[in-house]
């Protein structure tokens, strides 16, 4: 019987003292702790540029590859912040680039596929609203987590061509698409104004059509809905941002 009441006696005194215990995980979203106050303006964006080339290169099964390429793309935002650590704003984007296929050949057992002579070129125009919520890290007001939600469309065109032994054939493209976006990042100052910011793509919901016109006589169409909750490494962008 001691031994019963000594157990319920500790283990109510563990219960009391769990209580009275305060956990204080880093995170400050006080007025007094505001990241980004209210009434101030966000401007940034991030840019991007690759290009490469393959001379009699080989790729696993791929052969004699000779290709030409670049890619492009611009993607400015500014926010106005509603309320301290929130902000409402517009983000726009540019993509565009180009592949040309001089010759590459497929070569496994005893079949042989060759390309020669491809070429495409795409570009894409998107805009979306956004909402941002910023979650500061400690009190130094130099760091702070954000998560950026993303509404918007897109109108993307490209162009296909192909010369084969009969002649060029030519593809033409016109897609659009409607997104909903999660991008979560991490913002550091590294002056009073200046920040820079860290993002990546984890949740994606999509839904997308495309019209083609093939040698100007063909027609076809095609439409696709996507989900995904996962993080894309491909969607990492590294870009300034300038508060006002």
């Amino acid at each position: 019987m001691r031994k019963l009441l000594v157990i319920i006696i500790v283990a109510v005194l563990g219960t009391l003292s769990a209580r009275g215990q305060h956990y204080d995980r880093g995170y400050d979203n006080s007025a007094s702790g505001a990241f980004v106050k209210k009434g101030s303006w966000m401007l940034g964006g991030n840019a991007m540029y690759s290009q490469h080339s393959n001379k009699d290169f080989s790729f696993l099964l791929v052969e004699d590859i000779n290709t030409t390429g670049y890619h492009v793309s611009a993607s400015p935002v500014f926010c106005y912040m509603i309320a301290d650590n929130m902000g409402l704003g517009l983000r726009a984007s540019y993509k565009r680039g180009t592949l040309g296929v001089d010759s590459a050949q497929l070569s496994a057992m005893d079949v042989t596929l060759s390309v020669d002579d491809y070429f495409t070129l795409s570009q894409e125009y998107s805009v979306a609203g956004v909402f941002r919520g910023y979650i500061p890290l400690g009190n130094s007001k130099r760091f702070s987590m954000f998560a950026e939600m993303q509404l918007g469309g897109s109108l993307g065109q490209s162009k296909i061509t192909n010369k084969t032994a009969t002649g060029v054939k030519g593809t033409w493209e016109q897609s659009y698409k409607v997104m909903l976006g999660l991008n979560p990042g991490v913002t550091a100052f590294l002056t009073n104004h200046l920040a820079l910011e860290l993002n990546v793509g984890v949740m994606g919901i999509s839904y997308s059509w495309m019209d083609q016109k093939h040698n100007q006589v063909y027609s076809g169409s095609r439409d696709s809905t996507s989900a995904s909750f996962m993080v894309n490494f491909l969607s990492i962008g590294l870009g300034l941002a300038y508060y006002l």
